[in-house]
């Protein structure tokens, strides 16, 4: 082999072990930094995780006073009877007059099988009912809101549009009120036997 030839393979192999060095040196580098990324994130998985652990106790605390508080009905329609008769009767408290009221009949997810999708439904089941006032005064107004939503009742507003009526401080009102619970079963009627 002729000395320029054994100087050509040496710069070839010189270049072919910078390519192949440099390629594995990259390719050792971007694995590096994937695994660096990914213990940082086992890392705060593992921080997070144990925040929870920590705080598990009043995590279920306030689960068990969700299942022991939230309202149980038996179905929708008796949900929106009960909420309309403690709108009603709050309004009569305060001598308001409802002028319209209707039920608002949640639409439920369907899946491929015909039944409701429970995770579309959420933790709560809700019933809603919209009821629509006429120059109200707006103190006695918010006094029937403040009344109506308070946390142990599990009722909430979740729509409100007031418009002034133009006399004496007074407004129309629409307003939807929307009643969180449970859709508990209703009890079994048994035969008993007689003895």
């Amino acid at each position: 082999m002729k000395k320029s030839e054994k100087v050509l393979l040496g710069v070839f192999a010189v270049l072919f072990l910078a390519l192949v060095g440099g390629g594995g040196g990259m390719m050792a580098f971007k694995n590096y930094l994937e695994v660096r990324d990914e213990v940082e994130s086992l890392r705060d998985r593992l921080a997070d995780m144990n925040l929870a652990i920590s705080q598990g106790a009043n995590w279920a605390e306030r689960h068990d006073w969700l299942d022991e508080s939230v309202p149980g009905f038996s179905s929708s329609q008796e949900a929106s009877a009960k909420l309309l008769e403690t709108i009603s009767r709050e309004a009569e408290k305060l001598s308001l007059t409802i002028g319209g009221k209707e039920f608002i009949e949640q639409a439920k997810v369907l899946g491929p099988d015909g039944l409701p999708l429970d995770e579309e439904q959420g933790y709560f089941d809700q019933a809603s009912v919209k009821a629509t006032l006429t120059g109200v005064s707006e103190q006695t107004f918010f006094a029937w809101l403040h009344a109506l939503q308070q946390p142990k009742s599990f009722i909430g507003i979740t729509r409100l549009q007031i418009n002034p009526s133009g006399t004496n401080k007074t407004i129309n009102v629409e307003v939807e009120f929307t009643q969180f619970y449970h859709e508990r079963p209703a009890p079994k009627v048994s035969k008993t036997s007689q003895s």
